[in-house]
């Protein structure tokens, strides 16, 4: 009887950490996508060749400076260029801010007034 509740505790105490370890690990995986939309005040391109990753820096409609780090596999869309508006979907991976995608927003140009 000794011998059963002791494998039965021990299995128990398994069983608990096992479970813990699992949902640290599902916490610690999980990586939130978000976005910021701003103009964009620097951008160095990523270097395919190299696998260089490039930078993007994006003052946002308060004012705030955002910088992330441009992986060479990240969607681009559009031509980045400084002043241009744009959206940056990113995730933080290890403290650093990674750029998933960029999207530029094309702003339309008024309408020339009609002559007659």
């Amino acid at each position: 009887m000794k011998k059963f509740l002791f494998v039965l505790i021990a299995l128990l105490t398994v069983l608990a950490f096992g479970t813990g370890a699992v949902a640290a690990e599902k916490k610690a995986t999980k990586t939130e996508v978000t976005k910021v939309t701003g103009a964009v005040t620097a951008y160095v391109a990523a270097r395919q060749a190299e696998k260089m990753p490039g930078t993007i820096s994006v003052k946002d409609a308060k004012g705030n400076d955002w910088s992330f780090d441009v992986p060479p596999d990240t969607k681009i869309t559009g031509e980045v260029t400084r002043g241009v508006m744009a959206t940056v979907n990113y995730k933080k991976e290890g403290g650093k801010m990674i750029a998933s995608s960029i999207a530029v927003i094309a702003v339309k140009k008024p309408a020339a007034p009609k002559t007659k």
